[in-house]
């Protein structure tokens, strides 16, 4: 059954005054579009329904010991599961595709086990900074396309409009930025990173972010840096793009 907006948010302010939701009030913020509440479940559910069994009153949600996320960290993972689902969804109505979680990866690739507090890591070394430097995904998932037996990798970077696309050159690689990773990932993709380290020859990253705009600037950014071998390597899209409506899997797949 379907459920309209209104509803959904009359249970869930419900389910926060029951105390068994937490809630993150909406920020007004140009980058995050006016953004809407954020419910969380209760740290302290277990605690609560003990409670309410023996019809004892319920302490208020301020007075609960918890330690509550914060508000970009659940803005951030958000962002990330919206497109991990959008490929997993669309990856089993294809006959041909299927999807792999990053924890089905590592349990058949041995590489990255050593790599265990973030096994998708990717370094490289910059000749022009004679140093390694370093970009952190914040996701991985593949697709195994069963009429060819092939694998092809997805690394994915979320952008919640945060960063600038470019610092100036002594801060480039100090503070994040959108320039850096796509650097890092291009020169770690010359010198054979994702194939020995990671184990997949065939990668791609993905970068999603909150507005349409915003990828199109850095696909022209990623363009002016690599020229034509860009978009084999990258994929720029937003969040929007990865709506049921208006996804089409085929402009993330290698031909």
């Amino acid at each position: 059954f379907s459920l309209t907006r209104q509803a959904i948010n009359k249970r869930l302010r419900l389910l926060f005054h029951h105390h068994y939701l937490g809630k993150l009030p909406g920020q007004l913020s140009p980058n995050l579009f006016n953004s809407p509440d954020i419910y969380f479940i209760n740290l302290d559910l277990k605690a609560t329904r003990r409670l309410a069994a023996k019809h004892v009153s319920l302490p208020h949600p301020k007075r609960v010991n918890r330690k509550n996320p914060k508000r970009d960290y659940i803005a951030h993972t958000l962002l990330t599961n919206d497109c991990l689902n959008a490929f997993e969804v669309a990856a089993r109505e294809h006959k041909e595709l299927r999807f792999l979680p990053s924890h089905k990866l590592l349990m058949k690739n041995s590489v990255q086990k050593q790599y265990r507090t973030h096994p998708w890591k990717v370094s490289a070394y910059m000749t022009e900074q004679n140093s390694a430097r370093t970009a952190y995904p914040d996701a991985a998932f593949a697709l195994f396309n069963k009429r060819s037996n092939k694998t092809q990798l997805y690394l994915v970077e979320a952008d919640r409009m945060t960063q600038p696309l470019i610092r100036k050159d002594k801060q480039l690689f100090r503070t994040s930025n959108i320039k850096a990773k796509l650097l890092i990932y291009h020169t770690a993709w010359k010198q054979g990173v994702f194939r020995e380290r990671l184990g997949y020859p065939a990668t791609r990253i993905i970068f999603v972010t909150l507005s349409k705009q915003r990828a199109d600037h850095m696909r022209e950014l990623a363009l002016k840096l690599f020229g034509k071998k860009a978009p084999g390597l990258f994929v720029f899209t937003d969040i929007h793009s990865l709506s049921p409506e208006a996804f089409n899997l085929a402009e993330f797949i290698k031909p």
